[in-house]
């Protein structure tokens, strides 16, 4: 699977089977991520998968693909969610986290990755310091963040992480500023 996919979907992705037997994968974003949606819907079409693209509620919209393929893989890859990242190649490793960013980050004067799976966000923290990013990791209620604030550490993650949260950030705080694509 494409890592770029396998992070938003790890992120932001859904997987279910129907009474009819329909195996079904899908990912959820809202109006103003759209072009998030649109990466993972190409990926999957280039892929051979057929998609389906339609508006849901609350300003968000779907890309949806039945593949009893996809959601095996997707549910495999959840299961040994630490494994199949440390595992991945280095290139890899950056697609999921641009992936994963783009689903479950967030940019302020700081760049922010929200998720549960503490030993998942432990195991981003060691690769990104490998790459010389300082990072910490926080709980917020029930969930758990990586945060990203130094300067220097905030460079080196747009430098090695393409993600499309940070091409069309319009936030000036810290050198965050948006890059044209």
């Amino acid at each position: 699977m494409n890592s770029y996919l396998s992070g938003v979907l790890v992120g932001d992705g859904c997987r279910y089977l129907a009474k009819n037997g329909a195996f079904s994968v899908w990912i959820d974003q809202n109006n103003r991520n759209l072009k998030i949606l649109e990466k993972a819907k190409k990926i999957l079409e280039d892929s051979g998968y057929k998609t389906y693209h339609y508006k849901i509620p609350d300003d968000k919209q779907r890309v949806l693909t039945y593949s009893k393929k996809l959601y095996i893989e997707f549910g495999n890859i959840r299961e040994n969610l630490i494994e199949y990242f440390e595992k991945l190649p280095k290139k890899e490793k950056m697609e999921f986290i641009s992936g994963f960013f783009d689903a479950e980050g967030t940019v302020t004067d700081r760049l922010v990755i929200y998720n549960s799976n503490r030993e998942l966000l432990k195991s981003l923290k060691k690769f990104l310091e490998k790459l010389g990013i300082v990072c910490y990791i926080y709980r917020f209620g029930k969930i758990f963040g990586l945060q990203i604030y130094r300067k220097k550490s905030i460079e080196i993650f747009k430098k090695n992480i393409i993600c499309i949260k940070l091409l069309f950030s319009v936030n000036k705080h810290r050198g965050l500023q948006g890059r044209n694509p």
